[in-house]
């Protein structure tokens, strides 16, 4: 999911985030940059996809957008960039320090991962390719041991790429809000050890 306020800079090494490029069979993940809005933009102005988020609101204007962009490209090695080999973006892939529901103790798995695809590409295994390709980068690195994520309890999607993706059930839930939709809604965590 991506959550709301996400402040998690990293650290990796003397490269620029923007000669950064983690490549797979069909995907390219890279740096967010100010062209990209127009895409950006389709990746979630789709309403089911706005609610399985926390902080993109629906309908998403554009000067919203803008801001949203803008703060996901500020923070370096955090949001990707999901890009066909056109350069075409498809989806964003975050790995962030940000929590969903309750932080600290035992539920202190580690870094949060988000991957939302725009509609159009869903159900070709992009997700989870863009997940493996990003998370063989992090282990090669030795950033992080374990990864967590979460997703509405009434997203079967999510849930279907993140158990191909080898995430595991922690048997932890929460409550979480999402700026699309209304109330509370039950959101099912996950980690995947490196």
């Amino acid at each position: 999911m991506i959550t709301r306020n996400e402040a998690h800079r990293a650290v990796i090494g003397p490269h620029k985030p923007d000669k950064i490029s983690v490549e797979t069979t069909r995907l390219s993940l890279t740096a967010l940059k100010p062209s990209d809005l127009d895409s950006f933009m389709a990746v979630f102005a789709d309403k089911n996809s706005a609610r399985m988020t926390h902080a993109i609101p629906h309908p998403l204007d554009r000067s919203e957008a803008e801001r949203l962009l803008a703060d996901m490209a500020a923070t370096p090695f955090t949001h990707w960039a999901i890009r066909l080999e056109d350069e075409q973006l498809i989806g964003i892939i975050s790995l962030t320090k940000s929590a969903c529901g309750t932080t600290g103790g035992i539920h202190s798995f580690g870094p949060n991962l988000s991957v939302f695809i725009a509609p159009q590409w869903q159900g070709q295994g992009y997700a989870i390719e863009a997940t493996d390709g990003l998370l063989r980068w992090v282990k090669k690195r030795k950033l992080h041991r374990i990864i967590h994520a979460a997703h509405f309890a009434d997203n079967e999607p999510s849930a279907s790429a993140l158990i191909t993706a080898d995430f595991l059930y922690t048997g932890r839930k929460t409550m979480e809000t999402s700026l699309a939709r209304e109330g509370e809604h039950l959101a099912l965590h996950m980690i995947r050890i490196l």
